[in-house]
């Protein structure tokens, strides 16, 4: 073999290994930027926002079935994943939307609206909500036909009602499905849902310890009525009152 043969040969091997370094080294930067993205999203869902989807007619008229909202994970405290450690908690208010562990079976997420805080009475009687021996002004604002899970039609009266310094909309009948009264204890939330006639909630299953919060429901980001199969534009970006 002459030299510039050799030096061909060379030439050409140096070439392969330099192009089988690069191929590892994109591959290697593919997959550093996966894990990072991956850490991200994370780190997102868990600690700052996540998405949920309503699934039930227990919020109308606040959040419709097909509605995909953003809920946001820390205005009650960083909840550490998969257990119930929350650092810097922070009481709920009166009338925020939230998100929770449901208290009989902590696989599934609910969403209902807090009406009592730690040591309020409540009382719920002829479909009238009290707090602390305070009734909760309700104004007619007529009827509201919508549609449950399953596709069938209701008609319940529309109401707003008022809640202390926050009013938001209800439906009702003229019947209660459950009346009662409650003590709220310590650390601990009563729920109802606005649909009042077709809710299981607080005053069937009990009340939602701070520690099974998980986060505030801030905003309609999408929304589909299966009803119709069609899109409800007018909801996206709608905020939860």
């Amino acid at each position: 073999m002459t030299e510039r043969h050799r030096r061909r040969h060379k030439h050409k091997h140096e070439h392969k290994h330099e192009h089988k370094r690069k191929g590892s080294s994109i591959l290697r930067e593919w997959g550093e930027s996966l894990l990072i993205v991956a850490i991200l999203a994370i780190i997102i869902r868990s600690f700052i926002v996540a998405p949920f989807k309503i699934p039930s007619s227990s919020m109308v008229p606040t959040l419709e079935v097909g509605d995909y909202i953003f809920v946001l994970r820390f205005p009650y405290g960083l909840r550490i994943p998969f257990t119930d450690v929350q650092l810097f908690p922070k009481s709920a208010e009166r009338g925020d939307v939230v998100v929770f562990d449901y208290p009989e079976d902590r696989s599934k997420d609910y969403i209902k609206r807090i009406v009592g805080l730690p040591g309020d009475n409540i009382r719920y009687e002829d479909n009238k909500l009290f707090v602390n021996d305070v009734e909760m002004p309700l104004k007619s604002l007529g009827k509201r036909t919508y549609f449950l899970s399953d596709d069938r039609a209701d008609v319940s009266g529309l109401f707003r009602e008022r809640m202390i310094n926050k009013d938001y909309q209800v439906l009702r009948k003229e019947t209660s499905i459950k009346d009662g009264q409650w003590t709220v204890p310590d650390g601990q939330y009563f729920v109802l849902g606005d649909n009042r006639n077709n809710s299981r909630d607080s005053r069937f299953w009990g009340f939602v310890p701070q520690s099974y919060l998980v986060g505030k429901a801030t905003i309609v980001w999408w929304s589909w009525d299966a009803h119709k199969e069609s899109l409800r534009g007018e909801r996206i970006g709608k905020f939860v009152e």
